[in-house]
């Protein structure tokens, strides 16, 4: 048990034909109506969202996975599964019962640092579940028996996770299952800021490398269906191959040679491509940027290259007005303040759910809390792409 007791009840909030999340517009409509209403029934209905609620009974001890010591080679990082009290929700948080949660890159960067907090360092970004109970709150109350995406917050590697209601658990929608739900945010969300990120600039075509990964199989679909063209540029034919048979027009192969420059530098010219997003780093990034043409721009949000940023030309940054940006999701959400923060996560929690079986939906290696390190990095050493390794956290 929690050491502490919340009463069992039936699931509170929005019924499954309800938006995925709330817009402001929503949140200030809510909360007058709630007000309204309490005075009327004497506050009753305000003291029953307000109050800590559950939906079963929670076990005192969990499992967790936790880093216990960082190797830059991967397959020498220590993970460890651990036996720790559950948590316990703060009020405006919930207890969410996890099902599942993916291992991005973005987590296995993590297992090469010394995490400065310490060791044993609790894992895991992004994950999904099923809310059983709430430390009190009215939008906490909302979600109880609601099953969500955490996308920020605590470590989700655990079979419990506690999130504040407001700003880091969103309610998947209905045609979501729950297992499947734990990709819903990072890579989805990341397409979705990508893409806006090259419109804004009034561009339909830029340069994608990576893109035989899980998120450049979105990022073609996704593009396809909102009519901007992307230069997907891969390692191998079978991954070209792959792209082409869900819908890819343009892939450029690099394998083992320079052949490739010639094909992308005739794409650049014939299609006037002035962006490429780089998710390998390294060399790669500065010859993109040397491709191409004046007041071209290079983002780079991912390290799969382990090397720093290089071969970039000065005379391009000097004289030719181009420049070489990072992109990282967080602040592509945050930018220009609450108000726009909660208008563009309600924006792309419907994008990505409106086309989910079209564009979003992952296909999942599942592996369990004891095997994960191993089955992650035999995946990484094989090459496998084109799934995502998802963590099945009520596994034995």
């Amino acid at each position: 048990r929690f050491g502490f007791r919340l009463a069992p009840t039936s699931s509170q909030g929005a019924g499954p034909g309800r938006p995925a999340c709330i817009s402001a517009a929503m949140v200030l409509a809510t909360a007058a109506a709630v007000t309204a209403a309490a005075a009327a029934l004497g506050g009753v209905v305000i003291l029953r969202k307000r109050r800590p609620q559950a939906t079963e009974e929670v076990p005192a001890k969990m499992r967790r996975v936790v880093l216990v010591e960082a190797n830059a080679k991967l397959r020498d990082a220590k993970l460890e599964v651990q036996e720790v009290d559950t948590p316990r929700p703060r009020p405006g948080q919930v207890l969410v019962k996890m099902e599942a949660a993916p291992i991005n890159p973005s987590d296995d960067g993590v297992w090469r640092v010394k995490p400065a907090m310490g060791y044993p360092f609790p894992l895991g970004n992004e994950g999904s579940g099923t809310v059983v109970a709430t430390g009190g709150g009215f939008f906490a109350g909302r979600l109880l028996g609601q099953k969500v995406v955490l996308m920020g917050g605590g470590p989700k590697y655990a079979e419990y996770a506690v999130a504040n209601a407001m700003t880091e658990a969103l309610r998947l929608p209905p045609e979501v299952r729950v297992e499947d739900g734990c990709a819903f945010f990072i890579n989805p969300f990341t397409v979705v800021g990508i893409v806006d990120t090259i419109v804004s600039k009034g561009a339909k075509v830029f340069i994608h490398t990576a893109a035989a990964s899980q998120l450049g199989r979105m990022m073609v679909k996704y593009c396809k269906i909102i009519g901007v063209t992307v230069v997907n540029v891969v390692r191998r034919e079978e991954q070209a191959k792959a792209l082409r048979e869900i819908g890819a027009e343009h892939v450029v192969v690099t394998g083992s040679g320079d052949e490739w420059k010639a094909e992308l530098q005739k794409l650049i010219k014939d299609l006037q491509i002035n962006y490429a997003f780089d998710a390998i780093a390294g060399d790669m990034s500065g010859t993109l940027l040397t491709m191409l043409p004046k007041k071209g721009c290079v983002w780079v949000y991912g390290r799969l290259a382990s090397e720093p940023v290089g071969n970039i030309q000065p005379l391009d940054l000097i004289y030719r007005g181009k420049s070489l940006q990072g992109f990282l999701l967080t602040e592509w959400m945050l930018r220009g303040g609450v108000l726009k923060t909660i208008m563009r996560v309600s924006k792309t929690a419907k994008i990505v759910g409106k086309h989910w079986t079209a564009a979003f939906a992952s296909d999942f290696k599942d592996t369990q809390m004891s095997t994960m390190h191993a089955d992650y990095c035999a995946s990484l050493e094989q090459g496998i792409s084109g799934s995502k390794m998802r963590l099945r956290l009520r596994a034995a």
